[in-house]
């Protein structure tokens, strides 16, 4: 495996990794009834905080833009894998 595959495998991993805890956490916020809005309101903020912390903001903008060019497909309601 060449070191081009070995990082896309790690990164598939952590993003395999914080999947799990994100899901965990919202599945938290839904047994405690707040409202889906609240909690895309906050993962939107913590974005925000993360990008500002450590990520590429163009990365960030390229990563929104395909996130809402994703939301407009009819097929919007079906779940990402």
């Amino acid at each position: 495996m060449n070191a081009e595959a070995s990082i896309l495998k790690v990164h598939a991993e952590d993003v395999d990794a914080a999947r799990r805890l994100l899901k965990e956490a919202i599945a938290g916020a839904r047994e405690r009834w707040l409202p889906g809005d609240a909690i895309v309101d906050a993962l939107a903020l913590e974005l925000v905080d993360l990008t500002a912390a450590d990520i590429s903001r163009d990365r960030t903008a390229r990563w929104l833009r395909w996130l809402a060019s994703m939301l407009d497909r009819p097929e919007a309601g079906v779940r990402a894998h």
